[in-house]
């Protein structure tokens, strides 16, 4: 059969089956049975789970939800004895059925004169430009304005010293159901490692001929408003400097001008790009360094070795900064903040990664708790953890992404690092004076306030409402990009390759078949979202609430991109366990942990003992035993 049951049962379940009486007083019949549909003069063929009693008019709205057409194309026709007899709408459907007014059971791809434009050559950008190849599908082009592949957050804002938080089974380009995972990388890749198999994949997969690099879109002259009135319109490129690296428009150079008709433009500029700044009172009085740790503009070995330093910020960058101090033998570690984030041990995000379905709030929040342990906090209490007296059932609301990784916890427990909820009131030589009265003596200042987004995003694209991923209600104008904060009662994944598969499928699939676009504009089901100046975040930036919802609306008004993407978890599963089976992956974790322990330990012998790991392979498989029932 050309599309298998399990493809298309999920969306049958959901419908609504008609409950016509038989003769008398019998009820209609909900024996579970199969239909066999077979195309007119085809060999195509698609098997469907049904009932006894399901009607024709059921099945050809599946069909027309499904392929995007009308009921009144489909026809029924079945063998009665010796001869053919059309099927009413009425009737019960039989067991082989020959369909008529279609010639596939996958619907027809809308096709464009004028090439795809991705702008960004990131993870996302370059993960939908090996979606389109592997649907043999070239008439595309890539651009970004860097010398190189790898996107704003690796090349611009990752320091030389940056590792990935979460783990590599759902955090790398080949990451779909056709291609093998990484072979010859770590769990944990560094900046320069990551960059590396951007680059490697992107050159052994036939990518980088499609890929225009040095390159800015500096406008597009938008035409229409969805793509039933023809093409996007005129995109305008300039060559950018070879040095380029940054996140701010690129000064004009006159160079490399070009103009070329586009049909749509997938757009992935990595969210929030420009670091959020705030400046304390009696800076330059300071006499230390005071500085944005990111954009690798932190010589670490001049300002944390051997030194005290304040880290201002609890999200995922303060996190991943304490790790950095740490390696580099920083004496003391004060993490200041107005209040605290939950940040995630790395079992917790390894049992997300790893599920299908997701895992429970409360389970997640269970999973936390022999970290926090540790260090005298427990993760139920946190501000952004909504839960019921008896804790069976978590909802996480949290402004910030978590910071992912166990250092965090080790450094706590041992008293190299101590979280201090307080504000900066002002600083003098050497000093950080809280509001508290609490007065601090540190060698650097670290800030690390989270980051805003970039409004020309919302100028190129002309967006003041954002539908969707879509600017103005237009599917050829797609802008996806990992949604701030947290938001779940459930968890998936901690990771960016699941959410970016996704996207490539959805925003293609929109331009694909626009008849299920408009289904999904006319629903008015799509959540809006506008410019909000007062935390410097442009339309296109999405909370996380706003992505959480799009997730179930969208495949539920289009069954046939639901019926695309229903395999996506299963396929997070398989490449998350292949990379990291979980005795290797905690094997690894403990290594790391007592390793960082023992020479923090020999550094400094007034810090208290190492504690053992805190989780084990028992406590981790009753995790998996119970996320299963």
């Amino acid at each position: 059969a050309d599309a298998s049951l399990a493809g298309t049962e999920a969306d049958l379940k959901g419908m609504v089956q008609y409950k016509i009486l038989g003769p008398g007083i019998q009820p209609a019949s909900q024996t579970p049975v199969e239909t066999e549909l077979r195309i007119l003069n085809s060999t195509e063929s698609l098997t469907l789970p049904v009932v006894t009693s399901t009607k024709v008019i059921e099945l050809k709205e599946f069909l027309s939800q499904r392929l995007g057409i009308d009921t009144d194309q489909l026809h029924f026709v079945h063998r009665v004895g010796c001869s053919w007899r059309k099927q009413l709408d009425h009737e019960e459907v039989g067991r082989k059925v020959t369909v008529g007014g279609i010639k596939s059971f996958k619907a027809e791809k809308m096709t464009y004169a004028e090439p795809f434009l991705i702008i960004g050559a990131g993870h996302i950008g370059l993960r939908h430009g090996l979606y389109l190849l592997q649907r043999g599908f070239k008439d595309f082009v890539i651009v970004d304005r860097r010398n190189k592949v790898g996107g704003t957050s690796w090349i611009s804002q990752a320091n030389k010293t940056s590792k990935l938080q979460t783990e590599l089974g759902t955090y790398h380009l080949q990451f779909d159901e056709i291609n093998d995972v990484p072979k010859d990388m770590s769990t944990w890749p560094s900046r320069d490692e990551l960059l590396e198999h951007f680059h490697k994949v992107s050159e052994e997969y036939g990518l980088m001929p499609y890929i225009k690099l040095c390159t800015n879109v500096t406008k597009i002259d938008i035409q229409g408003k969805n793509s039933g009135d023809g093409p996007l319109g005129k995109a305008y490129l300039e060559a950018t400097l070879e040095s380029y690296s940054g996140v701010d428009t690129p000064e004009p150079t006159g160079r490399g001008l070009e103009s070329f008709n586009v049909s749509c433009a997938f757009m992935y500029p990595g969210n929030l790009s420009l670091p959020r700044q705030s400046s304390y009172h009696g800076e330059d009085d300071f006499g230390g360094v005071i500085e944005y740790a990111m954009f690798d503009n932190v010589n670490y070995d001049e300002v944390a070795r051997g030194k005290t330093v304040m880290i201002a910020g609890h999200g995922a960058f303060g996190v991943e900064n304490i790790r950095t101090c740490c390696e580099f033998s920083t004496k003391k570690i004060y993490l200041v903040c107005r209040r605290k984030n939950l940040a995630c041990p790395r079992v917790c995000s390894w049992l997300a990664n790893q599920s299908n379905p997701p895992i429970s709030g409360a389970l997640f929040m269970e999973s936390m708790v022999p970290a926090y342990q540790l260090i005298g906090f427990d993760p139920w209490d946190y501000h952004s953890v909504m839960a019921n007296a008896q804790r069976t059932s978590a909802h996480i609301n949290q402004k910030s992404r978590f910071g992912i990784g166990d250092v965090y916890f080790l450094a706590l427990s041992m008293g190299k690092c101590e979280v201090i909820v307080d504000d900066v009131k002002r600083l003098s030589p050497g000093k950080v004076h809280l509001e508290s009265g609490r007065d601090l003596k540190v060698d650097t200042i670290l800030k690390v306030f989270g980051f805003t987004g970039l409004y020309e995003v919302d100028r190129l694209l002309k967006i003041k409402t954002m539908h969707g991923w879509w600017a103005e209600g237009d599917n050829r104008r797609h802008i996806a990009s990992e949604n701030p904060g947290v938001y779940a009662g459930n968890f998936a994944s901690t990771s960016l390759s699941p959410g970016a598969y996704s996207w490539s499928q959805t925003a293609t699939h929109m331009m694909w078949h626009p008849k299920d676009w408009l289904r999904l504009m006319e629903s008015q089901q799509l959540p809006q979202n506008k410019a909000d100046d007062s935390i410097s975040r442009p339309a296109y930036v999405l909370d996380a609430k706003t992505g959480l919802t799009m997730q179930f609306t969208i495949p539920s008004i289009c069954p046939s991109l639901g019926e695309l993407q229903m395999n996506n978890g299963s396929v997070k599963r398989q490449k998350q366990l292949l990379c990291h089976p979980l005795r290797k992956f905690l094997e690894e974790c403990a290594t790391e942990w007592d390793e960082y322990g023992k020479t923090w330990k020999a550094e400094d012998p007034s810090l208290k003992d190492p504690p053992p790991y805190p989780y084990t392979q028992k406590m981790v498989e009753d995790y998996l035993r119970r996320s299963e029932q």
